[in-house]
């Protein structure tokens, strides 16, 4: 019952209203902390970083929305996938947390490194709680191990050897890496979709420069979809 009430949330047009609305309830906060008590850490966590305008439960529940809204055509399968990878994507914070002086910004700022490792193993140890299936589990746990991957993705050349430039050569070499999932092009479509559901939940004054990237690794991975279809 109680995960039938966390599917119609997640899965809302307003899902940061429904969570709070639900999250009042004793019963479904108690059956939601049993499964996932990272939940109150990451409520807790203020994410005082230039990058984040929200604490870490406000920015997954804003994610889970900007999700949604991008997954408004697809498959009810597909649909929860994705937004229990939005749900799960940052629920490693907290354990990552460290407060740091940041030479860029010139002032203490908190930081998350590897967060994406420490969410990937919570997300292992509840999604058969939100009774997912194995092909599902490890999709999901894929998804949130490399939601992170388009921080150091570029679209002009610079003098950080962290940092990739973008081109069909390196969206190949992602989708190669994930077909030994299943089907790469589309695990890189989820995970665009994921990318800019992540930045439409952070500071707006720091991410146009990466969501216009996506909407340009968009379009060349639909290039390649169209590619494949005209060899068939």
């Amino acid at each position: 019952m109680m995960l039938k009430t966390l599917d119609k949330i997640l899965l809302s047009d307003n899902v940061v209203k429904e969570f709070y609305n639900n999250y009042n309830n004793l019963e479904f906060k108690n059956y939601l902390l049993k499964v996932l008590p990272e939940i109150e850490d990451c409520k807790n966590l203020k994410q005082d970083n230039p990058w984040h305008i929200y604490n870490c439960l406000d920015h997954i529940l804003h994610s889970v929305e900007n999700i949604n809204q991008q997954t408004r055509g697809l498959d009810f399968k597909t649909r929860r996938m994705l937004a229990y990878t939005m749900f799960l994507h940052d629920v490693g914070k907290p354990d990552c947390y460290i407060r740091r002086f940041s030479k860029l910004y010139n002032k203490e700022i908190d930081s998350f490194f590897n967060h994406n490792l420490a969410s990937e193993k919570i997300a292992a140890r509840v999604l058969p709680e939100f009774n997912f299936n194995k092909n599902e589990q490890q999709l999901i746990k894929l998804l949130v191990r490399e939601h992170d991957i388009f921080i150091n993705i570029k679209l002009t050349k610079t003098q950080d050897k962290h940092q990739q430039l973008l081109s069909n050569k390196l969206l190949n070499s992602y989708i190669k890496q994930y077909n030994k999932i299943g089907d790469g092009q589309q695990i890189m479509d989820y995970l665009i979709m994921i990318g800019r559901a992540d930045n439409l939940a952070q500071n707006p004054e720091k991410t146009k420069e990466p969501l216009y990237m996506l909407d340009v690794m968009q379009d060349m991975l639909n290039n390649q979809n169209n590619l494949t279809l005209a060899k068939k």
